[in-house]
């Protein structure tokens, strides 16, 4: 047996030790049986990364002994994307969720070490069990560590799709943001099962919320960055089912982190909170079924397995668990206070949790569709992007409308004259910025839409700084670059929040630009041949060959002119990836020339004896505002979080 299937068996009774000694220490009101168990949290953890490191181990010096090394390894691989299939395949993958979970356990006990709140031991214990389910899958469903019954002389290797700089990052970070919502969902649990609906639930996991939710976001801007530069079509989201997976509980998870300032703010959304929090969780899971049941086909599947079964029944039991709780418990989540007016933030904040729920609900309808129409039917019926558009459009204007005009209400409520005149000042100026862009020759009605929303919303967070700044200065005698500054270290949460939203904006405007503006051909060139797109001359004059230790490749030469003037060269390719053990696999390699305006997209589709080659070409407006947006939402996130950890370093001493 191997060394490292052991850690896990022992991983596996230290996490039912752990659940039984903080639901006995609950029970019997035993503080040492509740230490026991967060003792066992860090064997568990111990075991878990002795695992990972065996597994990793075995990647590294090519034990193809093992069939999960043999599967997504050979001897061509590079040390790079060696360590990347630690999470390249099923088992490794779910090892890997396992490993963070652990992680996460561990942190909030070292975190909590000094303080016995009574809600520790329950959020212990459910952590805990949610761990030891995925220890079974691992232990008894896909083992990482199986042998085979003889050793191969090489692997069949990675796919070559998965061997991108991007996919080094993209499955942790989306990992992170799934595990990460564990720890909200095992506070709201908990609460319920204490029967402490208080704030203190919320107070304690809101972080983790924000935590999560910024690593789902990061994770899924990655898969598209991913999607854009590797696939070679263009696209970056293509609402694929695995796609859907992670929009879902991003989705439910942004709703979260909104209604538990409506909670902490006016102490109302006190059953939706719970619900939410539930609900992100379940659909991280739902999203780990898709992805590793087979039930629906994705190029980014791991392909057909025997768990399905267990995902299922683990979510029903959630369920159950959860609404027997909520029917015990539902006198004690009504909500002391009720929103007061339509003119308020709490309202607002209620509107985009609904607008969220209606899409969550909407894209994975159309996500499971087709295993509905296999189920009742006999085969798949899938639903195209023109069923998700339909959808996502309007809803997604009116998710942007609420994120433009939040600012201008408070809580409570806002006094009628004041918001009518800031609606029509910031209408005003948007119409005329619209007017302008008719101007400029952007006609396209949901452009207009968006982009005028987008002006608003950019316009009422630069008004309140400059306004707010301007009145500090002249309370204060500061130049105004002082106050400007002054007001941002100020509130710092408030602004943070503001570049939050101007992350979002940034990917909407990213939107307008890459769908209803793109530019698109595909044509086939001779050497020598010329062809136009946009404002680019572009020449295809050469093609060569180059070869390294794992693949063969073709190179495209082309040269870019703009108005007569040579400005530079791409270089589409083709990797023709090497293995000893199965078929030659072909990827393309895009070549992009980027700025903050447009990318110019270049891949090649395919190539002719005679060395004439067919070229996908695109210009796509305003791309990078997507990444940029990505960016901005992170430095958001970062923020807030150095700010808690200052105020917390200053409570002490101001006791």
């Amino acid at each position: 047996m191997h060394l490292g299937y052991i850690s896990l068996l022992i991983a596996f009774v230290s996490t039912a030790f752990a659940i039984w000694a903080s639901a006995s220490g609950i029970r019997l009101k035993d503080g040492s049986l509740v230490q026991k168990a967060r003792f066992a949290i860090y064997g568990q953890l111990l075991f878990v990364t002795l695992a990972v490191l065996l597994l990793l181990y075995a990647l590294l010096t090519r034990d193809f002994s093992l069939r999960y090394v043999a599967e997504y390894t050979d001897r061509n691989l590079s040390l790079f994307y060696t360590f990347s299939a630690l999470w390249a395949g099923q088992a490794g993958s779910l090892l890997f969720w396992t490993w963070l979970l652990t992680i996460f356990n561990a942190i909030f006990v070292f975190k909590n070490r000094h303080r016995s709140e009574e809600l520790h031991p329950y959020v212990i214990a459910i952590i805990s069990a949610v761990a030891l389910f995925f220890l079974s899958l691992v232990i008894y469903s896909t083992n990482p560590f199986e042998k085979l019954t003889r050793p191969m002389p090489d692997g069949f290797g990675m796919n070559p799709l998965l061997q991108n700089f991007a996919m080094i990052f993209h499955p942790p970070t989306l990992f992170i943001g799934f595990v990460g919502f564990t720890i909200p969902f095992a506070f709201a649990l908990a609460a319920l099962m204490k029967g402490d609906l208080s704030n203190k639930w919320l107070n304690e996991s809101r972080n983790w919320s924000l935590f999560a939710w910024i690593f789902l976001t990061i994770g899924n801007l990655l898969g598209a960055q991913w999607a854009y530069v590797e696939l070679g079509w263009g696209g970056y989201w293509a609402w694929d089912p695995v796609e859907n997976a992670s929009l879902l509980p991003w989705l439910t998870g942004t709703a979260l982190v909104h209604s538990i300032m409506a909670q902490k703010a006016r102490n109302m959304m006190k059953g939706w909170n719970v619900t939410l929090a539930v609900l992100t969780f379940l659909l991280t899971i739902l999203g780990t079924f898709i992805t590793r049941s087979g039930i629906i086909s994705s190029v980014h599947a791991f392909g057909k397995s025997n768990m399905g079964m267990f995902f299922i029944f683990f979510m029903a039991l959630i369920t159950v668990i959860f609404l027997a709780l909520v029917l015990y418990r539902r006198s004690a989540l009504k909500s002391s206070e009720k929103i007061s007016s339509f003119l308020s933030r709490e309202f607002t904040f209620l509107l985009l949790n609904g607008v969220m729920i209606v899409l969550m609900v909407t894209i994975l309808w159309g996500t499971m569709y087709p295993a509905f129409t296999e189920l009742f039917v006999g085969h798949q019926i899938t639903l195209g992007e023109q069923f998700f558009n339909k959808v996502s459009i309007p809803f997604g204007i009116i998710l942007l409308l609420l994120i433009a005009i939040c600012p201008l209400f408070l809580w409570r409520d806002t006094p009628k004259k004041e918001i009518i005149k800031k609606l029509l000042l910031y209408t005003g100026v948007s119409v005329a910025f619209a007017v302008l862009l008719i101007i400029f020759g952007i006609h396209h009605i949901n452009s207009l839409i968006i982009l005028g929303f987008s002006f608003f919303g950019v316009s009422v967070i630069f008004a309140d700084w400059i306004k707010n700044s301007a009145q500090l200065r002249s309370e204060r005698k500061l130049s105004f670059f002082k106050a400007l500054q002054t007001q941002l270290s100020r509130h710092v949460r408030r602004y943070s929040a503001y570049l939050i939203h101007l992350g979002v904006i940034s990917i909407f405007i990213a939107i307008v630009g890459t769908t209803a503006y793109k530019q698109e051909k595909q044509i086939t060139l001779k050497k020598g041949d010329s062809t136009t797109i946009g404002k680019y001359e572009l020449v295809y004059y050469s093609m060569t060959q180059d070869r390294d230790k794992a693949k063969d490749m073709l190179l495209a030469h082309v040269k870019i002119f703009k108005n007569g003037k040579e400005i530079g060269e791409l270089t589409p390719k083709r990797f023709f990836y090497r293995s000893a053990m199965r078929e030659t696999q072909v990827t393309t390699e895009v070549s992009l020339r980027s700025n903050l305006k447009e990318d110019l997209y270049i891949s090649l589709a395919s190539f002719q004896e005679d060395e004439s080659a067919t070229f996908i070409i695109m210009i796509n407006p305003l791309q990078n505002w997507m990444w940029i947006g990505g960016g901005l939402m992170a430095l958001g996130i970062i923020l807030i979080f150095i700010d808690n950890r200052k105020k917390k370093k200053i409570k002490p001493k101001n006791k």
